[in-house]
């Protein structure tokens, strides 16, 4: 009988083994077809991503950190890494294919270790309201005429922003390993400014409007950078010292996301610092929460009536570009003038449904001093592109979602007991009253891929946290 196993055993092994053979051929075969030479490697990388694929936090580690390092072709140095984003199926790109993977990397674990799923009820109004609206966004566009695969294909950010939070909050970590990974994406955001002040250096950073060069364009390492520039600021507020390489870091980091020229990060940086103030302190609590309001709607009064552009010249030009008399003769600032004159005019016209996905607005209220490469899909302004897009529920699902965000950051900073916990919590909190008024100058959340999927993660985070926090009145007493 033992003989007979053996064989067996033998058999199932040369079965194995042969198929496993044919299925790398196939796999050379198809990747020197596609890519050339390089393709031929095709096998090596798919035994590889199986191997990720065991393992969903490194999946989810090395998502991230293609997200932060990959930019786009704006970005001189490294210019290769902007493959990321190519399009290798219809409108589909690696990046798509890798977000995809790690969200069913983390779905399998789920499933092999019989662990119950676990929904962050902060974001649990959000996300139901978001499926919602992405299904009614499809049958307006249906409506339309606009074919069912595009449809499809249209959704896959906003897939990103409801999928990925819940599957990061479902990975096994202790707050142990989140604090590892706060400090690897501190480290990350000090090499990225470093790249960026040498994009200039070198003389390759992309010239807008034929002024000086600028570091980042892109929201994806703005974001980052501003966000450990408040986390680090967030440690100081709270009387605990940073790590030494960290706080030699910030000079690089402000000087970093000065030099991006994004008006609208300076404006959501300084609102940061201010709340930082305004919360860190230990009295404030629940009793700053209406200032801190008053900061957030002055903030995004204050962008949405001027409709700054994103980058252009030095700081000096940037900052006196702001005077209104500017803005109505700049090409760019009055695009988006026009613009949100045609959008409301649209969504005035359907106030439930909206137009629906992948149906482009018309320029039919206010003629457009220009016209840009895809333009009538897009809005500088993402309420108003979450409500022209999926409607009514559309746009109360975006606010839900931004809300939720503000409420798990709330409860990881107040019921924390570790420092840099709690700074995370803070910073995040304050990064996402930013955020609210960044999205009144382009539309980030759930439209930018590389922003949402990096946005989803910080998500996912805060949830990890907010569920093994203890109850905030533990927390305030041992506080």
């Amino acid at each position: 009988m033992g003989t007979r196993l053996a064989r067996t055993l033998t058999e199932r092994e040369w079965l194995l083994a042969g198929a496993a053979a044919g299925a790398s051929a196939v796999l050379a075969f198809l990747g020197a077809q596609r890519l050339g030479t390089p393709g031929l490697l095709a096998p090596v990388a798919a035994a590889l991503l199986f191997a990720l694929m065991l393992r969903p936090v490194a999946m989810v580690v090395l998502t991230g950190l293609l997200v932060i390092v990959c930019e786009g072709p704006t970005f001189g140095l490294l210019s290769f890494t902007s493959n990321l984003y190519s399009h290798v199926y219809h409108e589909l790109n690696p990046l798509d294919m890798l977000t995809a993977l790690t969200i069913s990397s983390i779905g399998l674990d789920v499933m092999r270790r019989r662990r119950a799923v676990h929904v962050p009820r902060p974001l649990l109004l959000g996300g139901v309201l978001l499926a919602l609206a992405m299904l009614a966004g499809a049958v307006t566009g249906d409506a339309a005429g606009v074919p069912v695969r595009s449809l499809l294909l249209s959704e896959n950010v906003l897939l990103y922003l409801l999928l990925v939070p819940l599957a990061v909050a479902n990975l096994e970590l202790d707050r142990r390993q989140v604090t590892a990974l706060l400090g690897g994406a501190t480290a990350l955001a000090i090499v990225k400014a470093v790249l960026g002040l040498a994009e200039i250096a070198g003389h390759k950073g992309a010239p807008v409007e034929g002024h000086a060069q600028l570091t980042y364009y892109e929201p994806t390492a703005n974001w980052l950078i501003m966000c450990v520039i408040l986390g680090v600021l967030a440690l100081v507020v709270m009387r605990v010292r940073p790590p030494l390489w960290a706080g030699l870091g910030m000079p690089l980091l402000l000087a970093c996301l000065l030099l991006s020229y994004r008006r609208s990060f300076w404006i959501a940086a300084v609102l940061g610092v201010l709340l930082l103030a305004l919360l860190g302190s230990s009295t404030a609590g629940r009793r700053a929460l209406v200032p801190a309001g008053l900061l957030v709607a002055l903030g995004i009064f204050v962008l949405s009536s001027t409709n700054w552009q994103s980058s252009g010249s030095p700081i000096i030009r940037r900052v006196s570009s702001l005077s209104p008399a500017k803005l109505e003769t700049n090409v760019n600032d009055r695009y988006r003038i026009d613009e949100r004159a045609n959008v409301l005019g649209e969504i005035g016209e359907h106030p439930i449904t909206g137009l629906g996905l992948d149906v482009p607005w018309s320029a039919s209220y206010e003629p457009l001093p220009a016209e840009h490469e895809d333009g009538r899909e897009y809005v500088h302004f993402a309420a108003l592109w979450f409500y022209l897009k999926l409607g009514i529920v559309g746009l109360v699902a975006y606010v839900s979602i931004l809300v939720g965000a503000a409420l798990l950051a709330w409860r990881v900073w107040r019921r924390s007991r570790e420092p840099v916990l709690r700074a995370f919590g803070l910073a995040s909190l304050c990064a996402f009253a930013g955020l609210a008024v960044m999205d009144t100058t382009a539309s980030f959340t759930g439209v930018d891929q590389r922003f949402t999927v990096l946005l989803a993660m910080q998500l996912g985070l805060l949830a990890i946290l907010a569920r093994t926090s203890v109850p905030e009145g533990v927390a305030a007493a041992e506080a």
